[in-house]
């Protein structure tokens, strides 16, 4: 059976350098990817994908169009890696990245998660610390961090 790969994206171009790295690290046949992205729950106006009505347009524009960029972006990043011949699968979920990075790796029993890494400066890593090293921190399995 093939080991599970854990790919943590974000709706950036960014992390077209995520599906370059796994596919220089992972094997068809051998892995089967999982792309997941994480959006903040505000924004999250279904928990699955599904069209929108006049209402949630009208009332929720902002949030219609960041889960609608969220879920073009994972699939994309599915049919990229199916290009690539690997067996792929993807999800956006409503939660905060670090909790549904590490829920998602525990679930699927990741042999690998591979994942981005914003450079920030030290005030930056202050008022905003690192979801990368937040994951290292909570997981048991190697973590492949590319710069996003």
């Amino acid at each position: 059976m093939p080991s599970p790969v854990l790919i943590a994206i974000d709706a950036s171009p960014a992390s077209h350098a995520l599906l370059d790295l796994a596919h220089r690290y992972c094997r068809p046949g051998e892995h089967t990817l999982h792309v997941l992205l994480a959006i903040d729950a505000t924004f999250a106006v279904h928990e699955q994908r599904t069209a929108y009505t006049e209402q949630e347009l009208e009332e929720y524009p902002a949030a219609c169009d960041e889960q609608q960029l969220a879920e073009h972006a994972v699939s994309n990043a599915v049919k990229t890696l199916r290009e690539a011949g690997f067996d792929s699968q993807g999800c956006m979920v409503a939660a905060p990245p670090v909790e549904a990075i590490v829920a998602k790796a525990s679930e699927l029993e990741c042999e690998l998660i591979i994942i981005g890494h914003r450079h920030l400066s030290r005030l930056g890593r202050l008022l905003d610390p690192s979801i990368s090293a937040k994951v290292i921190d909570r997981v048991q399995v190697p973590v492949l961090v590319g710069a996003a």
